[in-house]
C-alpha cells in the first residue's frame, strides 16, 4: 500500500485518533482479532415467502436484497424497521436475465450487480440494480465467461475469475475499472473453480475449495488461492512447496465468503450424496475461518442445518452474518430458511489500516470505525509497511460529490408497476 496506507486507532466514545507505537498497534490487532463467532445461529422471521436457492444477496444500505433460482423475484427486507414484524417485498423490478448461480456486489449503498449466471441469457452478464429507480440495466464481460464465477468489488476495481463457461470450468481472470468502464486481464488463477467461495480484505482476493468440470455436484477441492494486487500475482496451497494452509474440509457449493475483522469465513458446501463420508443429503453444516496473518483455520458455530447454493452477508449494523435461501440438498434444491449469527467483535474500539479507496467504494469495516473512505482492507498486508497517522476528529461533516463520466453500451429495464409489500 506503500504512502497511503495508514493506521488509526479509533474510539467510538471519544471519536479520538492519536498516535501508538508498533506494539500497541499489534496488540491491539490481535486483540480484534480474537473476536470472532462466539454465539450460534438464530433462526429469524420472516423468512422469504417464496423457496430460493442457488441465491444472491447484498446489504444495500438497511435493505436485504436477494435473488435466486426458483423465481424471477428480487426481494427486499428492511433490516432497521420500526415495525416488530417487517416484511419481505417481492414485488420489485425483474432482473432482465433472470437466471441463477449469480455473483452480487455492492458498488454503493444503492446499487447492486449481479456478476455471470446460468439460464435467460445471464451467462457473462452484468445486472445492475438501482434501489432508487427500482430499474435494471445490464453490461457484457469479455468473451467466454458464463456462470458460477469469483467476483469482488476491490478498490473501485471489478475482479472476476473462472467459473464455467460452455460446460467447462476455466481459470480465466478479468477485472473492469469503475471509474473508466473499462476491461484488462489479470494473470490466470492457478486452479480453475467454479462454485467456490470468495473474498476480499481490500488488498487480495482469496478463493477457496470450489470444483471443476460442468454444473452438477462433484467432490471439491481443498485449494487456497491468493491473489495479491500489489503484485499482480497468484498463490495456492495447490503449488508444490506451498506453506499455505489448504481448506480443512474438501467442497464446492459454499457461495461466498466473508472478510470480517481480518478473517475469510467459509460457510456451508455440498459434495455428492455418493462421496466417502459424505455429509446427511450431501450438505455441509460446517463453518471453517481462516486467519491469513497466522496462516491457520479454526472452526465456527456450525449451521443449524447443512446447506449450499446460499450467499452469505454481513450487516454491519448488527454485527452479524445473514443467511437467506439456499439448498438443503446436493444438487438442484430451495429453501425459505433464514439464519443469523451474531458475532462478538470488538465493540470498545478497533484498528482501521488499509489503503484508500475509489470515492464511493464499499469497506467491510464496521461502520462506527469507517474514517474517509479509510477502512479495513488487508490488514496483514498493509500493517508491515504501515506509518501511523495521526488524525484530529471534528464534528464537522463534509459531502462531496463525484460526477464521473463514462462510456458503456447498456441495456436498461425499469418498473413502473406499484409494488406491494407481502
Amino acid at each position: 500500500c506503500g504512502s497511503n496506507c495508514c493506521v488509526v486507532h479509533c474510539t467510538p466514545s471519544s471519536r479520538a485518533h492519536g498516535d501508538m507505537d508498533k506494539a500497541s498497534v499489534l496488540l491491539i490487532v490481535f486483540a480484534v482479532l480474537a473476536a470472532g463467532a462466539s454465539g450460534q445461529w438464530l433462526a429469524r422471521t420472516p423468512q422469504l415467502p417464496l423457496a430460493l436457492g442457488e441465491v444472491a444477496s447484498a446489504v444495500l444500505g438497511s435493505s436485504l436484497l436477494v435473488v435466486g433460482q426458483g423465481g424471477t423475484n428480487t426481494c427486499s427486507l428492511p433490516l432497521s424497521s420500526s415495525s416488530p414484524t417487517p416484511l419481505w417485498n417481492c414485488g420489485l423490478a425483474v432482473r432482465p436475465f433472470a437466471g441463477n448461480h449469480h455473483v452480487a456486489v455492492a458498488p454503493d449503498a444503492n446499487t447492486l450487480w449481479l456478476v455471470g449466471g446460468f439460464g435467460s441469457g445471464a451467462e457473462g452478464k452484468v445486472q445492475i440494480y438501482n434501489t432508487i429507480s427500482n430499474s435494471w440495466s445490464s453490461f457484457s464481460l469479455p468473451a467466454g465467461f458464463g456462470g458460477s464465477l469469483s467476483a469482488v468489488l476491490m478498490n473501485g476495481i471489478l475482479f472476476f475469475c473462472g467459473g464455467i463457461s460452455a460446460s467447462i470450468t476455466i481459470n480465466t481472470c478479468g477485472r473492469y475499472l469503475l471509474a473508466t468502464a473499462a476491461f484488462s486481464s489479470v494473470p490466470n488463477m492457478p486452479v480453475g473453480v467454479n462454485h467456490a467461495a470468495f473474498a476480499t480484505g481490500g488488498a487480495r482476493i482469496f478463493v477457496v475449495g470450489g470444483r471443476d468440470g460442468a454444473n452438477v455436484p462433484s467432490a471439491g477441492f481443498n485449494h487456497l488461492q491468493i491473489y495479491t494486487l500489489s503484485t499482480n500475482t497468484w498463490t495456492s496451497s495447490s503449488q508444490p512447496g506451498s506453506t499455505l494452509a489448504p481448506l480443512p474440509q474438501a467442497r464446492g457449493g459454499m457461495g461466498t465468503g466473508l472478510y470480517i475483522n481480518g478473517e475469510v469465513y467459509v460457510i456451508g458446501g455440498e459434495t455428492p450424496q455418493s462421496t466417502p463420508n459424505a455429509p446427511v443429503n450431501g450438505v455441509y453444516t460446517r463453518v471453517d475461518i481462516y486467519n491469513p496473518l497466522t496462516n491457520s483455520w479454526r472452526r465456527g458455530p456450525d449451521l443449524p442445518q447443512g446447506m449450499h447454493g446460499i450467499y452469505p452477508v454481513y450487516d454491519s449494523a448488527s454485527k452479524s452474518i445473514m443467511i437467506v435461501g439456499g439448498g438443503i440438498v446436493a444438487g438442484s434444491s430451495e429453501s425459505r430458511l433464514f439464519f443469523s449469527l451474531p458475532l462478538a467483535l470488538t465493540s470498545t474500539s478497533c484498528v482501521v489500516i488499509g489503503c484508500s479507496l475509489l470515492p464511493g467504494a464499499l469497506c467491510q469495516c464496521d461502520t462506527t470505525c469507517s474514517i474517509a473512505n479509510r477502512c479495513c482492507p488487508d490488514w496483514s498486508v498493509c500493517s508491515s509497511s504501515a506509518t501511523v497517522a495521526t488524525t484530529t476528529a471534528t464534528t464537522t461533516t463534509t459531502t462531496t460529490t463525484t460526477t464521473r463520466t463514462t462510456t458503456r453500451t447498456t441495456t436498461s429495464t425499469t418498473s413502473t408497476t406499484t409494488t406491494t409489500t407481502t
